[in-house]
């Protein structure tokens, strides 16, 4: 099953903040304006620039950029910074054994989907 955990919608909307704005924005305005935990906005923020898809600024002025232009940051990339494999259970398994005869559609599925999020970037999320 698809389905984006809380951490990863989060990101997105971190992500989507700060490609609207042309200077450092704090975790703490993110999450008020959007009604989140500060405390885990600040994780997944972390995560993100532990994977260079976004920069820090330590301080009283400090906050948040993005890394790069956002036409060129990756949404599935993105999302598997925050998610790992965007398909789980048995069936997507790599070695799982097939006994139901899916196997061929849910490799197409996985295909598809990760196709789609693949031609999508952060600039996607404020047009």
């Amino acid at each position: 099953m698809f389905r984006l955990s809380t951490r990863a919608d989060y990101g997105l909307i971190l992500l989507s903040n700060l490609a609207h704005s042309n200077k450092l924005v704090s975790v703490s305005s993110v999450a008020k304006k959007n009604k989140i935990s500060p405390k885990f906005l600040s994780q997944i923020a972390q995560e993100l620039k532990r994977a260079g898809i976004i920069t820090a600024k330590e301080g009283v002025s400090g906050g948040y950029t993005l890394a790069k232009d956002p036409k060129k940051i990756n949404l599935l990339e993105v999302l598997k910074v925050l998610e790992g494999d965007l398909l789980v259970g048995e069936c997507f398994e790599e070695n799982h054994e097939c006994v139901c005869g899916a196997e061929g559609m849910f490799a197409e599925m996985r295909e598809q989907i990760e196709a789609t999020i693949g031609r999508k970037t952060v600039a996607d999320l404020v047009t």
